[in-house]
């Protein structure tokens, strides 16, 4: 998460009873450098899985639940497993976690209780899973230095694709859904990075009514950019009723 979120009490309890309470089934995911594998887990509707989160890679790697999915943020240090305990919800479907290195990359990886076949993408990112997937609201989102941009500034509770757009002649850019909390903090749910110029993206989102931010993350060194791109003023409000 490159914009860090203080953990309360209670969230800290939840993140330390989900990493040492009993748990079911193992599932050992490992983290490099470049991505987290397997990036697909077949399981039973309301199945109790133990992710045994291995973390190969030179820094840090974090893990946590998007798009509705009930795992909390845990962070994994170079060099060390944590173990986190999940349960899959008892109608079955599809939950998504997002293991990532915190400003760099990331891989979803499914957890399904449909009985299907695993899913083949080997290193996909939120816009990758999303691309054929149905929304309720579609925003266009357009990036240029150093603006974002979306053809709407308020949409209903519900699914939301964003189809991004990078105009810019010569940066790299990428966008990320931030939530806001009541007391001002930001946290990212969900983003599609590396997005060259000229290119396009996107992801698609469960929202739940709320303030959120559409912004662009990229910080110096990443991407060949010199710049903060939100400090340069790559973000704006976005508003869920």
């Amino acid at each position: 998460m490159r914009l860090l979120t203080l953990l309360t009490g209670t969230t800290a309890a939840f993140v330390l009873a989900a990493c040492a309470a009993g748990g079911g089934r193992e599932v050992t995911v490992t983290a490099t450098d470049s991505a987290c594998t397997p990036n697909g887990v077949d399981a039973q509707p309301g199945e109790k899985l133990t992710l045994v989160v291995k973390n190969e890679a030179k820094g840090d790697r974090e893990i946590e639940g998007i798009e509705g999915a009930r795992l909390p943020e845990v962070l994994i240090p170079a060099g060390r497993t944590r173990r986190v305990n999940f349960t899959m919800p008892e109608q079955g479907g599809t939950q998504k976690v997002k293991c990532y290195i915190p400003g760099g990359p990331s891989t979803i990886i499914e957890l399904r209780a449909s009985g299907g076949s695993p899913v083949q993408s080997a290193t996909a990112t939120v816009a990758e899973q999303s691309g054929g997937a149905a929304a309720g609201t579609t925003v266009d989102v357009k990036l240029v230095e150093w603006r974002v941009t979306p053809s709407v500034s308020e949409v209903p509770a519900g699914r939301v694709r964003f189809v991004a757009r990078n105009v810019s002649a010569s940066m790299v850019h990428e966008l990320a859904v931030l939530s806001v909390g009541a007391d001002g903090q930001k946290r990212e749910i969900a983003d599609v990075e590396g997005i060259r110029p000229g290119g396009g993206g996107e992801l698609v989102v469960e929202l739940k009514p709320g303030r959120y931010e559409l912004a662009c993350l990229i910080a110096p060194g990443e991407a060949g950019s010199t710049a903060d791109h939100y400090q340069e003023g790559m973000h704006t409000p976005f508003v869920v009723r």
